[in-house]
């Protein structure tokens, strides 16, 4: 009799995605989704170019500017997990509006800080809006998209969305700095989280709720692991790893990730869902975010005070220099969408890896006097490896949720990617500032191909063998969908 009311509700699900599909409002509910996650994803990147800017403006040195980066991703970071289980508790569209909202007024208080720690409280707060709506983005599509194959192109096009953002930050922000000034940047993003506020209404229905507990204390320990390691990377590109106070954080670090795993294993009512790791599917695609989000941030920041520190670029010339990353990562991520909605994660996995690896080893290679060329081509090289994983990898993570855990399993994908753009540009970021910069920088791309050469043995090694038996149990599902 269960399985008989699962079938029942599965059906119902299926059939309220199908009248959706045909009053065409699936591209009013993806493009809403999509603006909300391109103004976070946007903001990411578009600081980068401001570093100089903001250094001047605000009188602060490297770690000052780290923080600056690093306080936003830090607090998406550290609150995706709990904002995903919000969501799947009182509702996904009301948290995700709730985001839009804290994101907006965040955004107004960035532009209109006057010191460094005003800006990075409303950086902070910024990152709490931008994970509120993230996390409940993703499971917005999972509830509305339920066909296997209209669920990877959905996911396709929110990754290639990101993907424009993240490349697209540079150049944008180059340019409002060059007319507006660095406070512009922020500003920028009211009127269009304004406007996705009014687009929410307007198309995203209401998603069914589970009744999922809030795991506060797990999520007060996750922010601590996450921040004390944040701190001790920072803080250890200019006091030296053996510091007290970098000492302390890194204990603060391992106290607080026991103290999280023991939560999470002896709870009747874990924050994760139980057994979610023992899919190697998903834990290779969920290492895989870490990666790719570790060297391309960490590649976004220093290259970006490359530019302007060693070779001398103003901010609209820092972001002309990324344009054309910019346009290979738009072009990349949409198609890598497509071609995972036809043959699966796995391969498209594959290929961005090892495009990825290849264009850091070059990277290693550029010194004060590599001509832009020398530079701009691994440059190309390391977008279109981004690109080309960032979707692939979503995919491959969220088809191992349930629609009662969507949230969640959204939440901890996002945490997962978030924290590595965390790591990229705290560790990265702190080789440049201990040592020469350009001997720092060639350590530091080294570091991230040496990372993305483990991600892609993971891909081979724990998704791909999976794929065909993926694949089979997917047309089995979608034949029983369309079984009267």
């Amino acid at each position: 009799m269960e399985s008989l009311r699962e079938d029942d509700l599965l059906s119902k699900r299926y059939q309220s995605t199908l009248i959706i599909k045909h009053d065409s409002l699936q591209k009013g509910i993806l493009l809403t989704v999509c603006i909300g996650f391109f103004l976070v994803c946007l903001d990411t990147s578009v600081v980068n170019v401001a570093l100089d800017n903001l250094r001047l403006g605000l009188h602060i040195d490297v770690s000052g500017l780290q923080w600056t980066v690093t306080s936003y991703t830090l607090s998406f970071a550290s609150l995706l997990l709990g904002a995903g289980a919000l969501g799947d508790r009182i509702g996904a569209r009301k948290v995700f509006v709730f985001g839009l909202s804290i994101f907006s007024i965040a955004s107004l208080l960035c532009g209109l800080a006057p010191s460094l720690w005003f800006l990075i409280f409303a950086r902070i707060l910024q990152g709490g809006g931008a994970a509120l709506l993230v996390a409940n983005s993703l499971s917005i599509l999972h509830h509305i998209f339920v066909q296997p194959r209209a669920k990877a192109r959905a996911f396709g096009v929110w990754g290639g969305v990101g993907g424009i953002a993240i490349a697209a930050g540079p150049v944008l922000g180059g340019f409002l700095l060059s007319m507006f000034g660095w406070r512009s940047i922020f500003l920028l993003n009211i009127p269009f989280c304004l406007l996705g506020i009014y687009m929410v209404f307007c198309f995203i229905p209401k998603i069914e709720r589970s009744p999922k507990q809030i795991k506060f204390f797990a999520q007060v320990i996750s922010i601590l692991a996450l921040g004390s390691l944040t701190y001790s990377c920072i803080s250890a590109g200019s006091k030296g790893w053996t510091h007290y106070s970098v000492v302390i954080g890194v204990f603060v670090f391992i106290i607080s990730t026991i103290a999280f795993i023991l939560a999470e294993v002896f709870s009747s009512s874990p924050l994760l869902p139980r057994g979610i790791f023992h899919r190697r599917g998903f834990t290779a695609a969920l290492i895989v975010g870490i990666i790719i989000n570790f060297g391309y941030y960490g590649q976004l920041f220093v290259l970006s005070l490359y530019f302007q520190q060693i070779k001398g670029y103003s901010a609209l010339e820092t972001g002309f220099a990324f344009l054309p990353q910019a346009i290979i990562g738009a072009l990349t991520a949409f198609f890598c969408g497509k071609l995972t909605a036809k043959i699966g994660p796995g391969i498209p996995m594959c290929i961005g890896l090892l495009i990825g690896f290849s264009g850091f080893i070059t990277l290693t290679f550029i010194n004060q006097n590599s001509s832009y060329l020398a530079i701009i081509m691994p440059m190309l090289i390391v977008g279109f490896g981004m690109s080309f994983i960032a979707p692939s990898t979503v995919s491959a993570a969220m088809s191992s949720a349930s629609s009662a855990d969507g949230g969640v399993v959204s939440g901890i994908i996002n945490a997962a990617r978030q924290s590595g753009s965390v790591l990229g540009i705290a560790i990265l970021g702190s080789l440049i500032g201990s040592i020469a910069f350009t001997a720092g920088m060639s350590l530091a791309f080294f570091i991230a191909a040496g990372f993305y050469f483990v991600g892609l043995c993971l891909t081979v090694f724990w998704i791909l063998p999976q794929q065909n038996s993926i694949n089979s149990k997917t047309e089995l599902n979608v034949v029983d969908d369309l079984t009267p």
